[in-house]
């Protein structure tokens, strides 16, 4: 499972979720799945899991996940809260430096409170109000917490999210193995072979991904030039570029850019 790191604004968001199938990522605040009706697939922590209605997934700070549908299924409302950890008040210590043993809890384990807290979230007052969205969260961790396992996350766990961290930022600059295990102060062995596992694919590739979904944008937004693109994402050469695009898109930039309508 190919994850990426999802950088996200400082703010809470609560949308509704209807047939979401999203790949697996994972970013530093906590994210609250609640199934209004059965049908998801919600994958966290290395399970899967089939969602009923009124299940809850409680995904920690920097857990890969991702979001499908059953098989036969073609639509199912869930509500979806991205939550800073600002949010979270006395809870932000557990939630920055432990993980679940799973992040399921299913609708007959669940107090009434959380049903509660997440209708009255699913009702958003205009403007948001941040301190009753703060009260309401803090309700549901109350309420869910001390009924899960929790252990202490893995100092691999760390290197990983510190890595993926540095990369999101520093992408587009000539970036190696080497200088970066020393920046961590793990060795490069350690290193590959921790984002390896933990994100599934080696670092080279992952650092080409993050540079192609620049460029992608960049194709489609703006007249820059191919070459400029290749060489604002971080690409060393525009021959680089291109080879990359087309193995990782299965056609060349000015292929791409042609068929989104840039001349």
């Amino acid at each position: 499972m190919n994850a990426f790191y999802e950088r996200r604004p400082d703010e809470m968001t609560v949308s509704h979720a209807d047939s979401i199938d999203f790949p697996a990522h994972f970013h530093e605040s906590l994210e609250m799945f609640y199934a209004i009706e059965e049908g998801h697939l919600v994958t966290a922590g290395g399970r899967e899991q089939k969602m009923g209605a009124g299940d809850l997934a409680l995904i920690f700070p920097g857990i890969i996940h991702a979001y499908g549908m059953e098989d036969g299924a073609d639509s199912s409302l869930a509500l979806l809260a991205v939550v800073p950890l600002t949010f979270t008040g006395e809870f932000r210590q557990p939630l920055s430096e432990m993980q679940p043993e799973t992040p399921f809890l299913s609708a007959g384990e669940l107090h009434p409170d959380v049903d509660y807290a997440f209708r009255s979230l699913e009702r958003p007052e205009a403007p948001p109000n941040p301190q009753a969205r703060r009260a309401l969260v803090q309700l549901i961790l109350s309420r869910t917490l001390p009924m899960m396992k929790l252990r202490k996350k893995s100092g691999e766990h760390t290197i990983v999210y510190q890595l993926v961290d540095i990369l999101s930022r520093e992408y587009r600059e000539q970036l190696t193995l080497e200088g970066l295990s020393r920046r961590l102060g793990v060795s490069r062995f350690t290193l590959s072979r921790v984002f390896s596992e933990q994100i599934g694919c080696g670092f080279p590739e992952y650092v080409n991904r993050l540079r192609l979904r620049d460029a992608e944008a960049l194709l489609s937004d703006t007249n820059l030039s191919i070459t400029e693109i290749s060489y604002r994402c971080g690409f060393e050469t525009p021959r680089t570029f291109n080879r990359a695009f087309r193995s990782q898109l299965g056609r060349t930039p000015r292929e791409y850019r042609n068929g989104r309508g840039k001349e």
